[in-house]
């Protein structure tokens, strides 16, 4: 296990599970480059994790409820400096990325602690025991809880937009 494979095969899922949360691909950024800069530290002088993934998704996921906390105090004043919101018109984002909108506007209807779950599963491909551990329950409780994540989740793509 050396750092430049951890590292390449960590980022991709890591970016995808940031993505989920925030749907904004700069916040996701941004909070997956901090958890990787911080393994980095760690590795270099502590020596490896016990284990990398949950290091770098335990570390992105306080970071992400930070930004989203900050995000949602700060947009207010945002847009009475500037008159508008900061995020893009409905109708560009539904051409841009009509799928991909439909399917984070669905887990964004999820309870908070499945989409969780169904995220560190799912995009981040942390198996089981991982994810967890980065959650800090049992595994038979993140079982069930991304068993009725996947089940909502296919309940609300199949209604109609």
């Amino acid at each position: 296990m050396d750092l430049e494979s951890t590292l390449g095969e960590l980022a991709p899922r890591l970016l995808r599970y940031c993505l989920g949360r925030t749907a904004s691909p700069q916040l996701a950024e941004e909070s997956a480059q901090e958890a990787l800069t911080a393994l980095v530290a760690r590795w270099r002088h502590h020596g490896p994790p016990d284990s990398p993934e949950a290091f770098v998704f335990v570390i992105a996921r306080r970071r992400l409820q930070r930004q989203i906390l900050r995000q949602r105090w700060l947009e207010p004043l945002e847009r009475v400096m500037d008159g508008r919101s900061p995020r893009p018109d409905p109708e560009s984002s539904l051409m841009a990325r009509s799928d991909l909108q439909r399917t984070l506007g669905a887990l964004d209807r999820l309870p908070s602690r499945l989409r969780e779950a169904m995220l560190l599963v799912a995009a981040g491909e942390l198996d089981t025991d991982s994810a967890a551990g980065v959650l800090g329950i049992s595994t038979s409780a993140l079982k069930m809880r991304v068993h009725r994540a996947r089940k909502q989740l296919g309940k609300l793509l199949e209604e109609r937009p």
